[in-house]
């Protein structure tokens, strides 16, 4: 791929211009780092996904222990735009049929109702093996309930103008609040069906390896690349198959970071391969771009962007395809990138770290959240 030889290409060139500079500009383009917060929509919990992260690694011998929780409200009703599945259809338990066009015709490809909110809690420990070599574990543990959000963003959209009847509402109004709905479908055919909610389940461990390139200097930007490995959990019994893949999944992350002066830029650009995708993408790009504000040295504002390709295959359907074979396209387009932007607040005193923000896609499509509040917490030694 193009994008691949030129990034290695550009972290080469970084290597090999910049070596003399760096030694002299040690911290000059690392700040505390952008929002390390993964994608929430429920369909990915199972998968490895990439997150954005500092290019500055931990020092030899130095470790990092932390705790923290992602909370993010998900509502997609695909045949929303027919009132196929309103109040009415859920209390009495959806059906296959439910998710049937207006003709009684199987739908190809996937239909979603989706009505939850998770809480993702993950351990995290990160131990310097060099000055520029840096291990990460991470343990997450799963929750999925009706949550209690739902009345608040009907209160946000009314007052902003947005319709709960209509798409740039998700259809919300068909639906009872703070219920909990787990079901995907694809070619008339569940591959989700639950209304159970799901508590503290384990989800797969990930371990990773950082990698500080270089330090950049006045012109070049510093770089890292970062390896993450999520190992495959067999066991897929009852809830934990909304949480475990089951499959080892592997991912890259090239991630850039240029100061100038309390300001610091970041970009990124990766990839995820997914071993047992269960009929959905076999493979996940990612790019962010984060704008770091510093106040001092213990203390950020950060405004981040990111972008990450759908995990429902791509067809070659549009939102603005007319034919039947494609309804799930023309209601919500699921196969287009997912697109959020997020701003938060980072603290970091050498001893104590916190990390906490907001995050709101801007794109309305079937494959994202509707919002998610997140923290991170813990303690450097």
């Amino acid at each position: 791929m193009k994008i691949k030889r030129f990034l290695i290409f550009f972290a080469a060139l970084i290597i090999i211009s910049d070596a003399e500079i760096s030694v002299n500009a040690a911290t000059l383009n690392f700040g505390l780092g952008p929002l390390e917060i993964r994608p929430q929509f429920l369909v990915n919990h199972q998968f490895l996904a990439l997150y954005p992260e500092n290019t500055l690694t931990l020092k030899n011998g130095e470790s990092k222990l932390s705790y923290g929780i992602e909370m993010a409200n998900t509502f997609v009703n695909t045949q929303g735009a027919t009132g196929q599945i309103t109040k009415k259809e859920v209390s009495r338990g959806l059906t296959i049929d439910d998710f049937k066009d207006l003709d009684g015709n199987t739908v190809t490809g996937f239909s979603l109702y989706l009505d939850a909110e998770s809480k993702r809690k993950k351990i995290k420990y990160r131990y310097g093996i060099t000055d520029s070599l840096e291990l990460k574990l991470e343990l997450p543990f799963l929750s999925f309930d009706g949550g209690t959000m739902d009345s608040t963003i009907e209160s946000v959209h009314s007052l902003i103008g947005i319709s709960n009847f209509r798409k740039g509402g998700a259809y919300r109004a068909l639906s009872e609040r703070d219920q909990y709905a787990f079901y995907v479908v694809r070619d008339g055919k569940f591959v989700y069906s639950s209304s159970r909610q799901i508590y503290n389940v384990q989800a797969e461990p990930t371990i990773g390896l950082k990698w500080n390139i270089s330090e950049g200097g006045n012109v070049m930007p510093a770089a890292s690349l970062k390896l993450t490995y999520k190992f495959a959990n067999s066991d897929r019994s009852g809830e934990q198959k909304f949480i475990r893949s089951g499959g080892d999944d592997r991912g890259y992350y090239l991630i850039l970071s240029k100061g100038f002066e309390s300001w610091i830029v970041y970009f990124g650009d990766g990839l995820t391969k997914i071993g047992e995708n269960r009929g959905f993408a076999s493979s996940q790009y990612h790019r962010f771009m984060a704008l770091e504000h510093r106040f001092d040295e213990e203390e950020s504002f950060v405004f981040q962007t990111v972008s990450q390709s759908s995990i429902f295959p791509k067809t070659e359907a549009s939102s603005r395809t007319t034919g039947k074979e494609a309804q799930e396209q023309r209601n919500s387009n699921l196969s287009v990138p997912t697109s959020v932007f997020a701003f938060g607040y980072k603290y970091d005193s050498g001893l104590l770290f916190l990390e906490t923000g907001f995050v709101q896609d801007y794109n309305n499509f079937g494959n994202e959240i509707d919002f998610a509040f997140y923290w991170e917490m813990g303690v450097r030694w």
